[in-house]
C-alpha cells in the first residue's frame, strides 16, 4: 500500500502545478494586454468590432467585426472592450460561433454591457478564466475519498495492482475479430473490456482508435455499464460519441447547444443530465468535459467508465477530475503526437505532464499499440514509422500502394506535383522570414491552383503552419484565388486544429527563413510531437516548405536531437526547387 507520505507529495504536486500554471497564464494575459491597441490590431491578437447587438438570449451578444482579422477561433475566451482592455464592457466572453458578417458571443455578464456601450467601435482581447477552484475541489475529494487513496493515487504512483479478467478479453478478443477488426485492434478492445481499473491505447496516426473507442463503448453498455465518455475539447468529444452513435448505442451529449459543432444531428444535447428524461436505467453513454462533473451538469453522477480519446493532450490534473466520478479509465491516445499545453514550468515537468504520458512512461502492462495505419500509403508511412514508432508502424488497406495521380501539371510544378514522389521537400522563398511568409505563402496559392487544375478538389487538400499568422494570411490569399466559400473548403490552420484530420494532399507551410528567429524559436518549431502531426495528415502527398539551412546549438543536446530529426526528415523528401 502507498505510504501517506507518498500520496500526500503527489497531492502537493498536482496542487502545486494547478497554481503555477494560473499564475502563468495571467502573467502573460496582463503582458499582452499592455501591448500598443494598433500593434495587437495589427499582429491579429486583437480584433475590432464596428457594432454590437443583443443576441437572441438573454447572456448572448452579436458583434460585427471590421476589416481587420485575428487570430481568434470558436471557443475562445474573449475580453471586450472600447479601446482600454483594463476597463472592459465583459470579460470571459466565449466565441460561440461565425455567421455570415458577424459572430456570436456568450457570457454571464452580458446584459452589463449595454450598460456602458454608446454605440461605436470597440475591440476583443484574448481573455482566459481561471479555473483553480474546480481544480482545488477535484483534488481535496480525491485526498479524502476513498477511490482517491485506494487507486487513483497508487494508480499515478505506479503502486497499483493492475488486473484484467481474461474471460472479459477472450470475449472482446472474440467479437472484434468477427467484426473485422485487425489483431492489434482486437487486442486493444479485449484490454479495455478486461482492465478492472486502468487501460491505456495507443493509437498512431490512421489506426483506427475511434472506430476501437466506439466498439469498447458498445460492449460496455452492453453489460449495463454507465460511460463518461470525455475529453479535452468538445470537438474531440463529439468526433467520439458520433462513432460510438453508429453503433447504435445510447449517447447524449451535455453541454450547451452551441458547443455541439460536428455533432450528428440524432444525438440529443440536454444542458445538464437531469433533463436526459428518456435516460436508460442501465447502459448508455454521456459526452461531456471533465469541468462539467464539477457544476450542476454532472455533479451528482458516478459513472462505471470513464472513457478518454486523445488522452495525450490532457494534463493528469485535468484527467483527475473526470476521473473522481468513475472505477475504470480507459485512455487513447499517442504520446508521440501533441502534449498538453502549458505555460508554467512546474513541478512535474520533469516526468510526463499529460495523463497519457504519465502512464505509459514505463514498460506498461497496461499498454497496447495499433500499428496498422489506413490513412498513409507505405511511403508516406516510412519515415514516421522509423522516427516515432520504432519501425512498427505499417500502412495497410486501399492506400498502401495508391500515389497522387493529377493531370495537365503546369511544367513549374511537374516535379512537386509527380505521383511517383509522394514526399517532396521545397526550400522557401524567402530566408529572411519569421512568423509570416507572403512569399511562400503565394508560392502555397500556386501550388493550389494547379493542384485543382489537376483534378484534385479544394477540399482535398490540407495545409498546416506552425504560426496563426501564416494560416491567416494564406486563408485571405485562397480566399482572393478562389472565393471566400470555395476557399473554406482548405483546411489552412496551425497543428493543433489539424490533429485528428487527413487529407489527400498535405501542404506544410513552415514559413520561418530567418535563422536568428528560428534560433529563438527552436524549442517550439521542431518539436518532435508537432512535426509527427503534420507530416502524418496526409494520405498521399505531402509537400514541405520550410528552412534547409539551419542554425545547430552547441549547447543544447535536445534541441540538436530534434534538429537532426528534421533533417532526416526532409531528406526524405525529394528535394525541388521553385
Amino acid at each position: 500500500m502507498m505510504k501517506s507520505a507518498n500520496k500526500g507529495v503527489l497531492l502537493s504536486d498536482l496542487y502545486r502545478l494547478v497554481h503555477d500554471e494560473q499564475q502563468a497564464v495571467h502573467h502573460q494575459l496582463m503582458t499582452t494586454w499592455a501591448r500598443p491597441l494598433q500593434e495587437k490590431l495589427k499582429k491579429g491578437i486583437t480584433q475590432g468590432f464596428i457594432r454590437l447587438e443583443h443576441g437572441f438570449e438573454s447572456d448572448t451578444l452579436w458583434v460585427y467585426p471590421d476589416d481587420t482579422e485575428s487570430r481568434f477561433r470558436e471557443g475562445d475566451l474573449l475580453c471586450l472592450h472600447q479601446g482600454e482592455v483594463l476597463e472592459p464592457l465583459c470579460r470571459e466572453l466565449t466565441f460561440e460561433f461565425e455567421e455570415d458578417d458577424r459572430w456570436l458571443l456568450r457570457g454571464n455578464r452580458v446584459a452589463t454591457v449595454f450598460d456602458d456601450y454608446a454605440g461605436g467601435v470597440c475591440y476583443a482581447d484574448p481573455d482566459a478564466m481561471d479555473l483553480t477552484g474546480f481544480y482545488e475541489q477535484a483534488l481535496e475529494e480525491i485526498g479524502t475519498s476513498t477511490a482517491g487513496k485506494k487507486i487513483l493515487l497508487p494508480l499515478f504512483s505506479g503502486e497499483l495492482d493492475i488486473a484484467f479478467d481474461e474471460a472479459d478479453m477472450a470475449e472482446a478478443i472474440d467479437i472484434a475479430r468477427a467484426e473485422g477488426y485487425n489483431d492489434r485492434q482486437a487486442e486493444a478492445v479485449g484490454w479495455a473490456h478486461g482492465a478492472r481499473h486502468v487501460a491505456c491505447i495507443q493509437g498512431p496516426p490512421g489506426t483506427g482508435k475511434t472506430r476501437v473507442l466506439a466498439l469498447i463503448a458498445r460492449l460496455a453498455v452492453a453489460r449495463g455499464e454507465r460511460i463518461l465518455m470525455t475529453s479535452h475539447t468538445h470537438m474531440a468529444i463529439n468526433n467520439a460519441l458520433n462513432k460510438i452513435h453508429e453503433e447504435g448505442v445510447p449517447v447524449v451529449k451535455v453541454g450547451r447547444a452551441t458547443q455541439r459543432n460536428g455533432l450528428d444531428d440524432a444525438i440529443p444535447n440536454f444542458e445538464t443530465l437531469d433533463s436526459w428524461e428518456e435516460r436508460p436505467t442501465d447502459g448508455h453513454v454521456v459526452g461531456a468535459p471533465p469541468f462539467a462533473t464539477c457544476t450542476s451538469r454532472l455533479a451528482d453522477y458516478l459513472f462505471d467508465t470513464i472513457l478518454f480519446d486523445e488522452a495525450s493532450q490532457i494534463t493528469i490534473p485535468l484527467a483527475l477530475m473526470a476521473m473522481r466520478k468513475g472505477g475504470r479509465f480507459i485512455f487513447i491516445g499517442d504520446q508521440r503526437q501533441l502534449p498538453p499545453v502549458l505555460l508554467s514550468r512546474s513541478v512535474l515537468d520533469k516526468e510526463a505532464h499529460s495523463v497519457f504520458s504519465r502512464l505509459t512512461a514505463r514498460e506498461a502492462e497496461h499498454l497496447v499499440m495499433l500499428d496498422e495505419t489506413y490513412r498513409m500509403n507505405r511511403w508516406l508511412a516510412d519515415w514516421p514509422s522509423r522516427a516515432f514508432y520504432g519501425g512498427a508502424l505499417r500502412a495497410v488497406g486501399k492506400n498502401r500502394e495508391r500515389n497522387l495521380n493529377l493531370r495537365n501539371i503546369p511544367p513549374r510544378f511537374s516535379a512537386a506535383l509527380a505521383g511517383e514522389s509522394p514526399a517532396v521537400f521545397i526550400p522557401t522563398p524567402d530566408t529572411s522570414t519569421r512568423a509570416k511568409n507572403r512569399k511562400e505563402a503565394e508560392l502555397v496559392a500556386d501550388l493550389c491552383a494547379a493542384i485543382v487544375a489537376g483534378g484534385l478538389p479544394l477540399a482535398g487538400i490540407g495545409i498546416v503552419s506552425p504560426y496563426r499568422a501564416q494560416g491567416r494570411l494564406l486563408r485571405n490569399l485562397l480566399a482572393g484565388r478562389f472565393g471566400h466559400a470555395a476557399a473554406r473548403q482548405v483546411v489552412a490552420d496551425t497543428v493543433e486544429r489539424m490533429q485528428g484530420q487527413e487529407r489527400e494532399l498535405v501542404i506544410l507551410s513552415l514559413a520561418t527563413g530567418d535563422k536568428t528567429f528560428l534560433s529563438a524559436v527552436a524549442g517550439f518549431f521542431f518539436q518532435p510531437e508537432r512535426l509527427n502531426v503534420s507530416i502524418t495528415r496526409a494520405m498521399t502527398k505531402l509537400i514541405v516548405i520550410g528552412p534547409e539551412d539551419i542554425p545547430i546549438p552547441d549547447d543544447d543536446e535536445t534541441i540538436r536531437q530534434w534538429m537532426a530529426s528534421y533533417l532526416d526528415m526532409i531528406g526524405h523528401c525529394r528535394r525541388v526547387v521553385l
